[in-house]
This record gives structure tokens, C-alpha cells and sequence, in this order.
């Protein structure tokens, strides 16, 4: 079969169509596929479908098909017919077939769950086009793209959310036996519709319990502002809506989204909103149906709006010299320093790297004098030998009565040692001793923690993703230090990019990535394309130093080939399979990086 070059036009693609079926009513359908798997450079001689670990079968559309695929399989019993569900990116979450000979068939193609079927891959095919398209599709025999596929008939029909409308995944019938398309897209459709009818009947389970939850703490005694969400729904009283607005409604929702996604979480926390108000979150998570259906927020706003944003506020503090003026940051500055100045055992939470102790430091400094800080991190071995000597070396420096201990890292601490630390601290506690400032990761310190209660005072160190307005400055300050010269500044591009990044290690990362433009960079104005790879990924999570090389390597191969997969995936020697798992671990868009 002759091979049509990448870029030719829609004539082109309907001529090969042509070629293929001899059929002069080719439907357009069809022929446009067959043109974008042109323009994907799918290979039509052979077959790539991509792999992808673990499959997401937690999703709505998961919990509600798998039971209806289960019915089905017992009906189709000894049919050469397989049922699938895929989800919106193509990728086959379950596969059901009662015949062998079929399963031999399917196995041999990969259509398997896991594997990838979107036209992007594989081209034309049932899966991939109906999602594509968003419309009911039969891809029969020789209408498929790529040649191993020919022998298959296959029926898809998208699934949509029953309120949203959006694309949720397909329903699959597949089977290599000749007979009606109609009937096999009659079937396709019935099951379509029983599985978006048991969506449905799922969210709306979950919505009433949220929603139920909602209406009693609207209608309790003392309501307040209230808000209630989960993936899928945000309800707030109109308390709630009317008091905050603008920037404010994003960081509250922000923040209770972060809340509600963590099922330990329990109690309440202070935000600082972007106003310069606090809002206090209690939150009482919904849980009538088998799985978290959402959370309740009961919201108290404290104080009232600044006469000025925030962001008006000069990036450097005249008193500490830390930069920053989201009111998240300030509070937490302002808190510690009352409780440093007091005298106060102080207790700082916060992610790796948000400037717990640079904090430290600039409120020795300040308020330090005569006083000398000591640091001591937590023990790199639990020998009895290394921990006697850690613990005796922290006995000593509390007689000093007049200077102050930093206890950094404590959550590192084993559960023995930390008890001993305890137990030390405890008979220390009411003498005369030296101040105690201990840092942590909140995420690793337990509600009943003894060690924690022994602080006066505790204050959370914003992560730098709700600082809003600060990473600009930050990125600035840094800028001014390792290129004090003044001759460079950002463009505006540039900074839209350092703003949206999520920064998984905070101020200690964009602080380093900053550093490195300045070594490297010659000129006065610094482009969106002179930023790191790092700058340009979704993901929270902290990387390793090898994952790290890895993620960047990606990256700069993708902006390299123009957000190519496959080239790209050549290049570093691995499969489109593995860079395509690599790229959803990592938090990879292609389509952000051009």
C-alpha cells in the first residue's frame, strides 16, 4: 500500500482511504481520522500502543462500568465479542472476553488494560476515534489506520458526565466476527447509556449526602458563612459568597481543596486571605456513602479588608529584611516574632524549604543581641553511641540560659529518640534555660504530639504556592543578589511562567533556579525560553536528585522537538510507552511547553 507523506492534505487522506476500502461513500468521519493519523505520523505497518502503569480504575467511570461489564460478561458468555472501557485519554481500564480464541486475538494487538488507544498512537480505530470525534463511531476491517487492526470490528461511544457534559472515557464492543454494524452500534449505545445512567445515579448519591450536610450547617442555630465541595461540586451559603470576593474566593477555595484532599486532616485552620483578612476553616468531612463524599467548611473571617492589595505592600520588610507580603507570610513572620521576643518556646511548621530557618536567623538578628543560636539537626544514625552524644551535646546547650537552641528537622527523629528529647526538654521546662525553636514538616507531626505541646507557641510557615504575589518579588530579590549589578530583569512572559510553577520545594528551588540564571545568562532581559525545564511542570511532587535529571532531560527534549513524544523518546533511548508513564509522573504537558 503506498505510504502518503506526514502534511499532505484532506484530498490526500481521502484518496488513501479510497485506496484501502475501494468504497466511493467513504464517510467523512473516517476520511478526517485518517487525515490526523497522518499528521501524528502513525505508522501504519506496525503497531505502538503505549503502556501506562496502574490504570486509574478509582474514577466515577470506573466504580460505575466495572459491575455493568461484569453483567455483560456473563451474558456474552462463549461470544466472540470483548466489552471495554476506556478512559479520556484512551487508555483501557478494563477489558472483559469470554471467548479464548478472542483473548488470543486481543492479547496479540495489545488491546489490553493499560495500553493506550488514542488516534495519536494507534490512529483510526474504534476507541481513539470515537473519543476524537465525541461522536458514536463502527471502525470496521480495513477503516482501521494501522494494518494489525483490520481484522476487528469495533462500536465506541463516548461517555459524558450526566451534568457536566464533558468526556469522561468510551464504552468499547470489539469482535472479529463479520456481521451487522448496526446492531453492534445499538449495543454500544445501550450499554453507554446504562453506565452514564449509573454515573449519574453515583454523583447524585454523593451530591445529596454533601448537599444534605450542607443544608444542616446552613440551618443550624448559628450558621455562619458555609462552604461544601468535592471533585465535582462547590456550594457556598450566600453569607459566605457576598463576604468574599475576587482573590480572596480563589485562595479560600485553594486552600480547602488542599484540606478536604487529605482525609487526616481534621479541626481547623487560620488562612490568611490576600485582603489581608484571616479565614478560619472548620472542616467536617461528609461521610454517608461508602467513599469521602466531600467536606463542610463552617468559615469565620477575621478583621477586615487593607484599604490597599496586598501586593502594594514594598517586597522587603524594613525590620527582618525577609521579602514577601502576602498576608499568609506576614502573619506567620509577625506571630513568630512576638513569641521570639517573648521569650516563648517556638514550634515552626512548614513544607521543606519555605524559609523556616532564614525566619530563624532574621529574628536572632533583630532581637538576638548578647544571644548566640545554636543549630542542631536531627542525628544521621541511630546509634547508641551517636544519640547519647546528640543528647547530651542538646542537655548542655540548654543550661545556656541566655541563648537560643534551634531543634531543625525534629520530625526526622526516630519514635525512641524523639520520646528521650521529650523527656529531657520536660525536666528542663519551668527553669531557667535557653529559648527552644524547633522546625518541622507539618504533614509529620500527629495532633497528640507531647513534643509539639511543649512549644508556646506553634506557627505554620506558608508554602510559597499561597504566597500570593511573593514569588515575583522573591524571584527579583534573588535576581538583585547573585546579579547585583542590576542589568537584568525579567519579561513579562517570564514571570507568568515563575508565577504558575508550583514550586515542590519552595523558596529554596526558585531560589536556586534563580542563581542559575544569573550564571548563565548574558543579557539584560530574561525570557520565558531561558527558564529551566522545572519551571514548566504541574506537579507537587518533590523529586529526587536522579528523578530530577531524568524529569529535565524530558523536558529539554520535548522543547527541543517541538513537544514530539516520540521523536523525543528515540532521542533518550526509551520507549514512547515509558516516556509516556514518565511524563504523567513527572507532570508533563506537552502543549504547556511550546
Amino acid at each position: 500500500m503506498p505510504r502518503h507523506q506526514p502534511g499532505n492534505s484532506l484530498r490526500a487522506a481521502r484518496e488513501l482511504y479510497l485506496e484501502v476500502t475501494n468504497d466511493p461513500s467513504a464517510r467523512p468521519l473516517v476520511v478526517a481520522s485518517w487525515q490526523r493519523s497522518i499528521e501524528y505520523e502513525v505508522k501504519s505497518g506496525s503497531l505502538d500502543a503505549p503502556y501506562l502503569d496502574n490504570p486509574n480504575l478509582d474514577s466515577p467511570l470506573a466504580r460505575a462500568a466495572l459491575p455493568i461489564l461484569d453483567t455483560l460478561h456473563e451474558q456474552l458468555a462463549d461470544d466472540p465479542v470483548s466489552t471495554m472501557i476506556t478512559d479520556r485519554n484512551g487508555v483501557v481500564l478494563s477489558r472483559k472476553v469470554s471467548h479464548e480464541g478472542l483473548t488470543t486475538h486481543l492479547n496479540r494487538v495489545h488491546l489490553a488494560p493499560g495500553h493506550v488507544f488514542s488516534e495519536r498512537y494507534v490512529g483510526t480505530n474504534g476507541i481513539g476515534t470515537a473519543l476524537a470525534s465525541g461522536r458514536p463511531v463502527v471502525i470496521a476491517g480495513r477503516q482501521h489506520y494501522v494494518e494489525d487492526l483490520r481484522e476487528f470490528h469495533c462500536a465506541a461511544v463516548p461517555i459524558l458526565h450526566p451534568t457536566r457534559r464533558t468526556l469522561l472515557g468510551a464504552f468499547n464492543l470489539t469482535s472479529i466476527r463479520q456481521g451487522s454494524d448496526g446492531m453492534l452500534m445499538a449495543f454500544a449505545r445501550s450499554v453507554a447509556a446504562q453506565i452514564e445512567a449509573e454515573i449519574e445515579a453515583i454523583t447524585s448519591r454523593r451530591e445529596r449526602a454533601l448537599f444534605q450536610d450542607y443544608m444542616e450547617a446552613c440551618s443550624s442555630a448559628r450558621p455562619g458563612p458555609v462552604l461544601a465541595l468535592n471533585r465535582d461540586v462547590v456550594m457556598m451559603n450566600e453569607q459566605l459568597s457576598t463576604a468574599v470576593t475576587g482573590p480572596d474566593h480563589h485562595a479560600l477555595l485553594d486552600h480547602a481543596r488542599e484540606m478536604a484532599d487529605h482525609p487526616r486532616l481534621e479541626g481547623t485552620r487560620s488562612i490568611p486571605l490576600p485582603s489581608g483578612r484571616v479565614a478560619e476553616l472548620r472542616i467536617s468531612r461528609c461521610r454517608r456513602e461508602d467513599s469521602d463524599a466531600g467536606a463542610v467548611f463552617r468559615v469565620r473571617l477575621i478583621g477586615r479588608p487593607q484599604s490597599t492589595p496586598a501586593l502594594s505592600v514594598p517586597p522587603v520588610r524594613s525590620g527582618l529584611g525577609l521579602v514577601g507580603s502576602s498576608p499568609h507570610w506576614l502573619r506567620a513572620v509577625a506571630d513568630s516574632e512576638t513569641a521570639f521576643v517573648a521569650g516563648t518556646w517556638l514550634h515552626l511548621l512548614g513544607e521543606a524549604g519555605v524559609g523556616k530557618r532564614t525566619l530563624v536567623e532574621a529574628l536572632h538578628r533583630a532581637h538576638g543581641a548578647g544571644r548566640r543560636l545554636h543549630t542542631r539537626e536531627a542525628p544521621l544514625s541511630d546509634s547508641p553511641a551517636v544519640t547519647e552524644c546528640w543528647l547530651h551535646d542538646i542537655g548542655e546547650l540548654l543550661a545556656e540560659r541566655s541563648d537560643v537552641l534551634l531543634l531543625s528537622d525534629v520530625h526526622l527523629l526516630g519514635d525512641q529518640l524523639r520520646q528521650r528529647l521529650t523527656d529531657l526538654l520536660l525536666r528542663r521546662d519551668g527553669g531557667a534555660t535557653a529559648q527552644v525553636v524547633m522546625t518541622s514538616q507539618p504533614s509529620m507531626v500527629g495532633a497528640d504530639d507531647e513534643l509539639d505541646r511543649l512549644c508556646g507557641a506553634s506557627v505554620e510557615v506558608p508554602a510559597l504556592r499561597h504566597r500570593y504575589g511573593d514569588t515575583e518579588q522573591l524571584a527579583r530579590f534573588f535576581l538583585r543578589k547573585y546579579r547585583p549589578s542590576g542589568e537584568s530583569r525579567f519579561s513579562g512572559d517570564a514571570l507568568t511562567v515563575l508565577r504558575r510553577c508550583p514550586w515542590p520545594e519552595n523558596v529554596r528551588q526558585l531560589e536556586s533556579v534563580i542563581r542559575g540564571l544569573a550564571r548563565r545568562r548574558s543579557g539584560r532581559m530574561i525570557q520565558a525560553q531561558d527558564l529551566p525545564p522545572e519551571c514548566r511542570v504541574s506537579s507537587n511532587k518533590v523529586l529526587t536528585t536522579i528523578e530530577a535529571l531524568e524529569r529535565d532531560a524530558i523536558l529539554r527534549g520535548l522543547m527541543d522537538h517541538n513537544s514530539n513524544v516520540q521523536r523525543t523518546a528515540q532521542d533518550l533511548g526509551i520507549s514512547r510507552a515509558t516516556m509516556y508513564r514518565k511524563m504523567r509522573r513527572y507532570g508533563i504537558v506537552p502543549s504547556s511547553l511550546t
